[in-house]
């Protein structure tokens, strides 16, 4: 039997979420608002939350008082926040992932596998996004930036340093989401680019995330974690 799912957010994200579970069998027992209880949160096994990033840690902690796995696809965080979703992590199992494309975790195994060859290379990352996207640059822009290992840039005013990576994000019309990593050196150029085509590409990884967190006990995880354990390699 699936497990028992609790939606926290039913925006744009969160109705492509219960469709595709739904389709695959989850049953979604509640859905969490900005003007419900979190009494449904009782009634399941799994948390999904896709919200704002001021909502993230009241209703983690009413899950970890409850014992309940956690998968979380809120953006926007602080550090201090990240910090405070890592230790509930001590007592819950909890995925955190700004993504859960298929194709961005393809894209970061591309970029950890040119790691070596890329030294003296210049590193700059765009994305763009719909007009409504609250954050900005987007926290997969920022995931594939922290890849390098090099300092993040997101305002510069002027000419680039050495050793940083740019990151810039374009908000506009209704674009679903795209990433383009750039490696510059001199002479050419490499451009890898992400493009979803809809937002149900991302809603399809969260069945396979709540599979995972279900087989764990406590902890902090990623996508990337659930695309390993589904690689073939």
């Amino acid at each position: 039997m699936k497990p028992k799912v609790v939606l926290v957010g039913y925006g744009r994200m969160g109705k492509e979420v219960k469709q595709v579970l739904e389709e695959k069998g989850y049953p979604v027992v509640g859905v969490v608002e900005r003007d419900t209880g979190l009494k449904a949160i009782d009634e399941a096994d799994v948390v999904v939350e896709f919200a704002l990033p001021e909502a993230t840690l009241p209703v983690l902690e009413y899950a970890a008082e409850r014992g309940k796995r956690y998968v979380l696809g809120t953006t926007g965080h602080t550090m201090e926040q990240i910090d405070k979703i890592r230790k509930l992590a001590q007592r819950i199992a909890v995925l955190h992932s700004p993504n859960f494309s298929r194709g961005i975790a393809l894209l970061k195994l591309a970029i950890r596998s040119i790691l070596p060859f890329l030294e003296g290379w210049d590193k700059e990352i765009v994305e763009i996004h719909h007009r409504w996207k609250k954050d900005a640059p987007s926290g997969t822009a920022l995931a594939l930036a922290h890849l390098f290992g090099e300092p993040i840039n997101t305002f510069r005013r002027g000419k680039r340093l050495e050793k940083e990576v740019g990151v810039f994000g374009v908000r506009g019309g209704d674009v679903f989401g795209d990433h383009t990593v750039f490696l510059l050196t001199e002479g050419e150029r490499l451009e890898l680019t992400h493009r979803l085509t809809s937002r149900r590409a991302l809603a399809l990884g969260v069945p396979a995330a709540i599979d995972f967190i279900m087989g764990k006990e406590v902890g902090f995880f990623t996508y990337d974690d659930v695309f390993r354990e589904l690689s073939p390699l």
